[in-house]
């Protein structure tokens, strides 16, 4: 059985990180590695839609053009083999993603809400995120035990204002992958 992801179901947090001996790390009230990601940290940031409140990460989900690419693309891979080695085997090194976004420019530059928090947190490049994406639950939902996410460490590049006659002003971000990712986490709490 296959099923359509309704509309308004999908959710995307910008958590701020930082790497501890390589390790990223998700920033709350404490620092929670990439491989264990709790509600608590998730929900610091999912609650987070007004630049007033914390500038540091947030809630983008209602900021961003539904033309996310945000997915996991082929390993790299290692092919190097042993003389036991039987076939040819190939080892992945590296999981690579693509995670690119369009965020609409509020009208007012001043105003305070997700649109101008997206364009705060993407001011420049080298800004390190765990990129958190739930599919099911509308972006306001909190996260909690049972949920599925899926996180992908990458760094901010140099935005790229985007605008035409007649259309919306955007703010385009491609995410410098760090090759780290964990899809498909069931929340334990």
């Amino acid at each position: 059985m296959s099923g359509k992801l309704l509309e308004a179901n999908e959710t995307i947090v910008l958590i701020p990180a930082v790497e501890i001996n390589g390790v990223p790390n998700l920033i709350g009230d404490a620092l929670v590695p990439l491989d264990a990601p709790t509600a608590a940290v998730i929900n610091k940031w999912l609650a987070n839609a007004n630049t007033s409140v914390l500038a540091n990460g947030g809630n983008i989900s209602c900021a961003i053009k539904d033309d996310v690419k945000l997915e996991q693309t082929a390993s790299s891979t290692d092919k190097d083999r042993t003389i036991c080695s039987v076939g040819k085997s190939e080892m992945p090194t590296f999981y690579n993603f693509d995670a690119s976004m369009n965020g609409f420019v509020d009208a007012d530059p001043t105003a305070e809400g997700q649109f101008n928090l997206f364009r705060d947190l993407t001011f420049g490049p080298d800004v390190p995120y765990i990129i958190a994406q739930r599919v099911g639950y509308k972006s306001d939902v909190l996260a909690a035990a049972g949920q599925i996410w899926d996180f992908f460490y990458a760094w901010t590049d140099n935005p790229i204002p985007g605008h035409g006659d007649g259309t919306n002003m955007t703010i385009g971000e491609t995410f410098i992958p760090k090759n780290l990712v964990h899809l498909r986490y069931t929340l334990a709490a």
